[in-house]
């Protein structure tokens, strides 16, 4: 419900300001570029961003340690605006998505016109 969210308020989520919308996983390239054909999301212009040794996960603190899962070390589910190299926006949600959702996204941009 995350991914195939921004697929349809792209349109809405640039009209607001956004120049760029990435989903970012700690995943490989070839996963991503798979999952991206699959959501459709070349066709709205989202871009599927791997992180494929959790380097930007690391850099910002949301890792999530999934190791007792089999997982091993991945990205907690956030959604951030930035503007001018400036975070304006950070969610992070433990569980759900309510504070990185498509929807919430919008809002903030709205907020921020």
């Amino acid at each position: 419900e995350h991914c195939p969210a921004f697929v349809s308020l792209i349109p809405q989520i640039a009209k607001a300001g956004a120049d760029l919308v990435a989903c970012v996983s700690v995943n490989d390239i070839f996963v991503m570029d798979a999952w991206g054909k699959d959501q459709k999301a070349d066709k709205v212009g989202l871009r599927m961003l791997a992180d494929g040794n959790g380097e930007l996960a690391e850099a910002t603190g949301l890792v999530l340690d999934a190791s007792a899962f089999g997982l091993g070390k991945r990205c907690k589910r956030f959604a951030a605006v930035i503007d001018d190299m400036t975070v304006k926006y950070l969610g992070v949600d433990d569980s759900g998505v309510a504070l990185s959702s498509a929807a919430t996204v919008l809002e903030e941009l709205k907020k921020m016109q």
